[in-house]
C-alpha cells in the first residue's frame, strides 16, 4: 500500500476512513416510534370520549329548555283566570303532560314515567300592590339521567291580565 491509503474490509480508500452507509431503522427506533404514535392515538381517543359526554350533556340541557319554553308558551296562551294559573304550585302527572317522558315514541301512555319532571309556581300580584292584575310564573324542568346527574332549567315570566 502506498502513502495515504488505508485498507479496510478488503477495499482501498484514499485519505480518511469512510463509514459504512446504514439503511433502514433499528429495532429500538421502531419501538420508540410506535410508543409515541400509541400515546398520540390514546390522546385522540380520550378527546373523543370527552366530546361524546359533553354532547350528551348539551342534548339534555337543550331538551329541558325546549320542554320549559313549550310550557311557558302554553301558559301564556291560557286565559288569566285559567285553573293552571291560580296561585300556588302546579304539576301535571307524567302520563298527562304532553311529553314522551320515557322516550319510547308514545306520548302520555297510561302509567308513563320517565326522567323529565315539569312543575310551575304561580304568584298573584308579585310586583307589589301598586301593580295589580299580573301573575309571576316560574316554570321548572328537571331531568334525572341514570339516577346521578340532575339538570334543572327555570324560566320566569309575568302574565298580565289583558283588559
Amino acid at each position: 500500500m502506498g502513502k495515504g491509503q488505508v485498507r479496510m474490509h478488503g477495499q482501498r480508500h484514499r485519505g480518511r476512513v469512510q463509514s459504512v452507509t446504514q439503511t433502514g431503522f433499528s429495532l429500538i427506533e421502531v419501538v420508540v416510534a410506535l410508543a409515541v404514535f400509541s400515546i398520540g392515538l390514546l390522546a385522540i381517543f380520550s378527546m373523543q370520549f370527552s366530546a361524546i359526554k359533553t354532547n350528551a350533556v348539551g342534548r339534555g340541557v337543550t331538551e329541558n329548555i325546549t320542554v320549559a319554553t313549550d310550557k311557558v308558551e302554553r301558559l301564556m296562551a291560557m286565559s288569566y283566570t285559567h285553573a293552571d294559573l291560580t296561585a300556588g304550585s302546579h304539576q301535571v302527572a307524567q302520563d298527562a303532560d304532553g311529553i314522551d317522558n320515557n322516550l319510547d315514541g308514545n306520548v302520555d301512555e297510561p302509567g308513563e314515567s320517565g326522567y323529565l319532571l315539569v312543575d310551575w309556581q304561580v304568584q298573584d300580584d308579585c310586583l307589589g300592590s301598586d301593580f295589580q292584575g299580573h301573575k309571576c310564573v316560574q316554570v321548572h324542568v328537571s331531568s334525572n339521567v341514570n339516577g346521578t346527574r340532575v339538570k334543572e332549567i327555570r324560566l320566569d315570566f309575568i302574565k298580565a291580565n289583558m283588559l
